[in-house]
């Protein structure tokens, strides 16, 4: 990672982030369309993902330019480790054909979804207090409790839209 990483262009990774989650959870209940159940868990996680995907492209246009903000430099730190996970390169959802199973492709959600967290956990303490990106963490962790509750159970699964 670059040692000039901006918050700016942390954003707008995650955006990117989005994008590819929201693409993945597509392909996936396409994939599983003859399970209902889990087709609609990735269909519910891809509608979030865009969501999320406009939530964070908002932030962007709220975010201070880097020299009106103060630096941070072990938060600032701690964001570029974060945003080096193997999560966040594009080729973590390249090679899906290998997943033919339920399990594993709610598996490999789950790993997503707590890297997303852990990043956006990041964002925040970097940025500071931000309604938006609050919300944001706070569905993600919904996600990974969903899933982790979904993985070993099969309990159904609760999305954004569930709650209004």
């Amino acid at each position: 990672m670059a040692e000039d990483f901006t918050l700016q262009e942390s954003i707008q990774l995650a955006v990117t982030t989005e994008q590819l989650g929201a693409e993945y959870y597509e392909r996936m209940s396409k994939r599983f369309e003859g399970e209902k159940d889990i087709a609609d868990i990735f269909g519910r996680l891809a509608k979030d993902e865009k969501v999320h995907e406009q939530q964070f492209k908002s932030i962007l246009s709220d975010v201070p330019k880097e020299e009106d903000r103060p630096k941070r430099y072990e938060l600032e730190q701690f964001l570029r480790a974060t945003a080096i996970s193997e999560f966040f390169q594009k080729d973590y959802f390249k090679n899906l054909e290998g997943i033919n199973e339920a399990r594993d492709a709610l598996a490999r959600a789950l790993n997503f979804e707590k890297a997303t967290l852990q990043y956006y956990q990041a964002i925040g303490d970097v940025l500071g207090e931000h309604s938006q990106l609050k919300g944001i963490i706070e569905a993600e962790k919904n996600h990974v409790i969903a899933l982790v509750k979904i993985i070993p159970t099969d309990a159904a699964f609760r999305s954004l839209s569930d709650r209004f």
